[in-house]
């Protein structure tokens, strides 16, 4: 019996090499602006972007940029691929200043770099992502989703 799980394990420890993944985890720091100032209270989640359209897999809670525009999102997931995450912003910078759209935002996303994921469940590295303006880099087809 001893002779037939050392086989195996010497036939299938190649294998499991090439899925050199497991779980892998991220934290992302950074801050918003719109129109010069800081986007408060705008809505962020961390996500696996490897489906597309509905098929993005949630990594992490939804979190909340604090009144000074700053933000803080952090997650974990198990994969066997390494995962190509991204940070979904959800804002109303180009909506009317003080004037509520209920759920009709647009959307933002910034990809999180390979460099910063890290293996294990706790991240070791956050990725700084800089100061981040609303105003730009969102596509024609991410204005005014409502859902």
């Amino acid at each position: 019996m001893f002779k037939i799980q050392l086989i195996l394990c010497l036939v299938f420890s190649p294998l499991l090499s090439a899925f050199p993944y497991g779980t892998q985890s991220f934290h992302i720091t950074g801050r918003l602006i719109c129109r010069g100032k800081p986007a408060q209270f705008v809505e962020l989640q961390l996500i696996n972007s490897r489906g597309y359209g509905e098929d993005n897999v949630e990594i992490s809670d939804i979190v909340f940029s604090d009144p000074a525009g700053y933000f803080e999102v952090s997650g974990k997931m198990h994969q066997f691929y390494l995962i190509p995450a991204q940070i979904f912003i959800y804002h109303e910078c180009f909506y009317d200043v003080g004037v509520h759209h209920g759920k009709c935002k647009s959307l933002r996303y910034e990809e999180v770099p390979k460099e910063f994921i890290t293996e294990g469940p706790i991240p070791r590295i956050t990725y700084e992502a800089g100061t981040i303006n609303l105003e730009h880099g969102v596509f024609k087809e991410y204005l005014e989703r409502c859902e």
